[in-house]
């Protein structure tokens, strides 16, 4: 006597398959965005006040479809996530504002730069441990959307 199997459901199941990869493609790629917009708006509560000009120049760009940029527009950003060695400089050498034109150090004009106040790293450093569970929740989303 031969047996006989009837499975139903497989257009529905072959669907949810196919639409799997874009669905899933599409939310994380939404939430690699929130992820970095979220990075800048804390790098630009980090960031050093003087002139806002640091913190005004971080930006966030799609840069294809699978990259997300992160640049700090201003060219002293490195030296101030980075710093480097101590020194003076005049104050005709900052770009932007001048407000720095007092006595510093008994020596009018200059400007004693001692350090550096990190913006970027902190503001990394306090959102990745959130990304595995943004991550878990995009792929939730996903399958959740390739159901319909």
């Amino acid at each position: 006597m031969p047996m006989q199997f009837e499975i139903r459901g497989l257009n529905r199941l072959n669907g949810f398959l196919r639409g799997l990869p874009t669905n899933l493609r599409n939310e994380i790629s939404k939430e690699s965005e929130s992820f970095m917009l979220d990075i800048r708006k804390s790098a630009k509560l980090r960031a050093p006040k003087d002139t806002r000009e640091l913190a005004n120049s971080i930006r966030v760009f799609k840069e294809s479809e699978n990259t997300i940029v992160l640049n700090v527009g201003a060219p002293w950003g490195i030296f101030q996530e980075e710093g480097f060695r101590p020194h003076w400089i005049h104050t005709s050498m900052i770009i932007g504002s001048n407000k720095f034109s007092q006595i510093y150090g008994g020596k009018e004009g200059f400007i004693f730069v001692s350090k550096s106040k990190p913006f970027i790293r902190p503001a990394l450093e306090h959102h990745l441990n959130k990304l595995a569970q943004r991550i878990s929740k995009a792929k939730n989303r996903a399958i959740q959307g390739s159901r319909r």
